[in-house]
């Protein structure tokens, strides 16, 4: 990290900013503005900027919120603006703005060094500083809009999915070369983006030839240092490489690869070598980042709401309505007495309703289900393991940061209990309740082909059972990667979203209680999960061995090759399926 001290270029005098006679000072209450002549009039009133006055005539709207930032949009005669309002909440942000300036200025300095280089990014209009006692506190940078521009994430996962299938490959294809040629532009300047993200990239696409015109944002995260090593460029690309890694083939990757390469000035001694670095190093950060959003979850901040009642206890996501979560505490057993609530299953171990509460203020079909205390000795168990319904809780966060279909948690309620009588003792959770969202237009696995793939043509049945096949192949290999196992992995825990003859089958995975995070994943637990739902598909009509031997071979990353000893893996899934057989015989359990 010693780079990271080494002195920064600094701009040459003409290319400084916020400087005559292109630029004007004006004063308004503590805030000190430096303001490009063409804007002043628009941007500033008697009263420093326009906030208020935007506001109030609708032309503002907040995009994105925070303790450290405020981010507006308005919508102006002279042409659409961003104004970041840089806050300062605590000592640790003051004194950080004392050591290295404000964040306002910082950004504003570091557009001439990518303008320098060729990279396109925004244009400040205006800077404001507020002081006192000559002490730096808020700050406001306010930038040109660029136009006809997305974020990068938004535009592969929204804006490219529409897009034929013919121009969808080139696309991909111009973009990684696009995008291989910024960040070898930024490594040879000496830029190291610390939050390098999609987020933070914008796009453009030009419709005469599909070419991508890229421009770089939120610059407060550019460091400037020297050309970058191998070593750490690789740590910058893992940071990268994560969103990709998840939603591009290997061919996209790999596109990008080789252009980063021929457009840097230098060249790695082992190209390849280099290459398997970073992905060694994209799932180390992979990893790190999804467990800090897994714990998300577990207690109160933007996403999630902790709440507590007279005897209950609860953890909420802010979609669902306060007023919501409150009443639930009061009596978390109400909604299955409702108006409008169908009960789905009614048994010792649990009950599942599907019923309407309100989520984002509108009202909206959720799963909710109760597990009930099987014996005595649960509440207290607690103490040693989580309960059921936190189990499931933990493992949707889990899969949805590891990019897993599966229903979206709401809330999850705990009923409360003194340990003794004494209502001063330690509470223990007796009774405990999950609200899902319930997937619309959805059906199960088991419920499609025991039901309707039979009623289906011969040569119909068995598009479908392949398609299948290879959907729950790519399921399970992604849940596995990403270090998932789910012990009760069967067709009846799994739902066909949407239209099941759709191009695309999409599945998604419900009742988590034994789904568990393990990195690595042992190979016992692969093999459990794939002999657990090999038997709970056993029994499909015109299922043959070659599609199980297809599941495999989709399953494994190298295919059947002497590589995965794909026999041995067959070997071992029968073995652990015949073991199954026998336990649920002498326990007198039918195989579901």
């Amino acid at each position: 990290m010693s780079w990271l001290f080494r002195k920064i270029p600094k701009t040459p005098p003409s290319e400084r900013l916020f400087e005559p006679p292109e630029w004007d000072w004006a004063q308004a209450d503590d805030v000190g503005w430096w303001v490009r002549a063409d804007w002043k009039q628009a941007l500033l009133g008697p009263r420093g900027l326009r906030l208020e006055e935007w506001r109030r005539n609708g032309q503002l709207t907040v995009v994105k919120t925070g303790p450290h930032r405020v981010v507006y949009r308005a919508e102006l005669p002279e042409g659409a603006v961003y104004v970041k309002h840089f806050l300062v909440p605590g000592l640790r942000a003051k004194l950080r703005q004392w050591v290295r300036r404000g964040k306002g200025r910082n950004e504003g300095r570091r557009t001439r060094y990518l303008a320098a280089i060729g990279v396109t990014t925004i244009t400040p209009i205006a800077l404001g500083e507020q002081r006192k006692r000559f002490i730096l506190f808020e700050n406001y940078l306010i930038t040109h809009a660029i136009p006809e521009t997305l974020p990068l994430d938004e535009f592969v996962e929204r804006r490219l999915p529409q897009e034929p299938a013919h121009r969808q490959a080139r696309i991909r294809r111009n973009l990684a070369a696009a995008l291989g040629t910024l960040t070898a532009r930024l490594h040879d300047a000496g830029f190291v983006h610390q939050d390098f993200h999609p987020g933070n990239i914008l796009v453009r696409m030009e419709d005469d030839d599909d070419q991508p015109r890229l421009a770089m944002i939120d610059l407060d995260a550019l460091r400037v240092c020297h050309p970058l090593s191998w070593p750490e460029a690789q740590v910058n690309l893992a940071l990268l490489n994560h969103y990709f890694w998840l939603r591009c083939g290997r061919s996209d990757r790999y596109r990008f690869f080789k252009t980063y390469l021929r457009d840097r000035n230098i060249t790695p001694p082992d190209p390849g070598a280099f290459a398997r670095s970073i992905e060694s190093a994209t799932r180390a950060w992979a990893e790190r980042l999804w467990r800090r959003w897994g714990k998300r979850c577990q207690g109160s901040n933007k996403y999630f709401a902790s709440y507590r009642g007279h005897n209950a206890w609860s953890i909420a996501s802010r979609d669902l309505d306060p007023d919501i979560v409150k009443a639930l505490l009061e009596d978390p057993d109400a909604p299955f007495s409702d108006r409008g609530t169908v009960i789905l299953k009614q048994s010792r171990t649990t009950t599942v309703a599907e019923t309407t509460l309100l989520v984002q203020g509108r009202p909206t079909r959720v799963i909710y289900k109760r597990f009930n205390k099987r014996a005595w000795i649960d509440p207290y168990l607690t103490w040693f393991r989580p309960s059921r319904a936190w189990q499931s809780w933990q493992a949707g966060q889990h899969l949805v940061s590891r990019a897993i279909p599966t229903p979206r948690n709401l809330a999850f309620i705990a009923r409360l209990r003194p340990f003794l009588r004494d209502p001063g003792s330690w509470y223990l959770p007796h009774e405990t309740y999950l609200v899902t969202i319930k997937e619309e237009r959805s059906i199960t696995l088991s419920d499609y082909v025991h039901k309707v793939l039979p009623t289906l043509e011969p040569a119909e049945r068995r598009t479908q059972i392949r398609r299948l096949t290879l959907a729950l192949a790519s399921l399970l290999r992604k849940m596995h990667e990403r270090s998932l196992s789910d012990r009760d992995l069967k067709a009846s825990n799994l739902l066909i979203l949407g239209d099941p003859s759709a191009p695309e089958i999409e599945l998604s995975v419900i009742d988590l209680v034994g789904v568990r995070l393990l990195h690595p994943l042992p190979k016992h637990r692969q093999i459990q999960n794939l002999a657990r739902l090999y038997l709970s598909l056993a029994d499909v009509k015109d299922r043959t061995r070659t599609d199980a031997l297809q599941f495999l071979r989709a399953y494994l990353p190298w295919g059947l090759t002497p590589h995965n000893d794909w026999k041995g893996f067959w070997r071992a899934i029968a073995l652990a399926s015949q073991t199954k057989i026998e336990q649920n015989k002498r326990r007198g359990r039918a195989l579901s």
